[in-house]
């Protein structure tokens, strides 16, 4: 009688940073028990303390013990070095050529529980995940100790630049501003690591890192929008000193009233930062065309004053409600022009 599908499991183990790639030079997709066992020597030999080979073992014990009982297969997936998308579309297409040698029906995930584990929606995407067999490494009493934790801690590091930023970089540059400010840098520090937190959290590296690209590009390259994003940088600081002195005279007030002091004191420098930033960075660009680049400062302009008038009738009440509304006419007005310039 043939195997059914359903009955046909499929022993995985992924690699999501390409450890085994980089250290014991196998490419994925390793499919078969005797490929696998040779990759995991090969790894042991390569790096006996990482785990990723002795997840390779688990993987060959997990398939031996099933085998008998269910039509079945082993196979490990690598990524790439650069873990996220691009590790991750790699590890898709492996999973597809497997799956085309091998048409399982479910999957026993074998991982050593650290950034394996974020591919599972992707394996999940393509075959159902039976179980996910985790794997713990004991290690010897006296590598338990704190010294040699520290010690190899530092050690992944040095060699890792992400994580280099965030263990080393970012403490010296605190010590770095202390230093400079003493005590009255604190509140400094504290304002780097919000900025630094923030953009962890709302996952902004990539934009982050693509506006340092840019910066460092238009200054070698194209120096007019180099000069562009300086003063822009400057005008936005300069906004928001603005706002910062203004909102210390409304502190006995209501939120509202703070936020709108903020606001009235700093839209207009953040409008002419924010264009002299665009006009730098499009005139340096020979293929657009002059009159679709001024269109978003003129639709800037629009948004701003209209803000600005809002934020006035917060701060005082008695602002007679035709100042608002003659601010709204010319916005409309403004972004009349602003359609007009990018129409044609």
């Amino acid at each position: 009688m043939k195997t059914r599908k359903k009955e046909r499991i499929l022993v995985l183990n992924i690699d999501r940073d390409n450890d085994i790639g980089r250290k014991a030079f196998v490419k994925g997709p390793v499919i078969g028990r005797e490929r696998v066992l040779e990759t995991a020597i090969k790894m042991g030999l390569s790096d006996p303390e990482d785990t990723d080979f002795n997840a390779l073992f688990q993987t060959v014990k997990v398939y031996d013990e099933i085998k008998k009982q269910y039509k079945t297969e082993v196979a490990v997936l690598t990524g790439d070095a650069h873990v996220g998308i691009k590790s991750d579309k790699e590890i898709a297409k492996q999973l597809d050529e497997v799956l085309k040698k091998f048409n399982a029906g479910f999957v026993i995930f074998v991982t050593d529980g650290k950034e394996d584990e974020y591919v599972i929606p992707i394996v999940q995407s393509k075959v159902p995940i039976l179980s996910v067999r985790r794997v713990v490494v004991r290690q010897a009493k006296e590598l338990e100790s704190t010294y040699y934790k520290v010690k190899d801690f530092l050690a992944d590091t040095e060699k890792n630049p992400k994580l280099a930023r965030f263990v080393l970089g970012l403490p010296a540059l605190m010590l770095i501003i202390y230093a400079l400010f003493g005590l009255n840098g604190w509140r400094f520090i504290i304002g780097v690591l919000g900025v630094y937190l923030f953009i962890k959290g709302f996952r902004l590296d990539d934009v982050v890192v693509g506006a340092v690209n840019e910066f460092r590009i238009s200054f070698t390259r194209r120096r007019f929008a180099f000069f562009g994003y300086v003063t822009g940088i400057v005008f936005v600081v300069l906004g928001t000193y603005s706002g910062y002195e203004a909102c210390m005279q409304w502190l006995d007030y209501t939120v509202f009233e703070i936020f709108a002091s903020f606001v009235t004191a700093s839209i207009y420098y953040y409008f002419l930062g924010g264009t002299l930033a665009w006009l730098g960075r499009n005139i340096s660009i020979k293929k657009r065309r002059f009159r679709k680049v001024l269109a978003v400062p003129v639709f800037g302009l629009a948004l701003s004053i209209v803000i600005y008038y809002a934020a006035r009738i917060i701060l005082f009440p008695q602002t007679p409600t035709l100042t608002f509304l003659l601010s709204i006419a010319t916005g409309f007005v403004l972004m009349f022009i602003a359609a007009v310039l990018e129409w044609k």
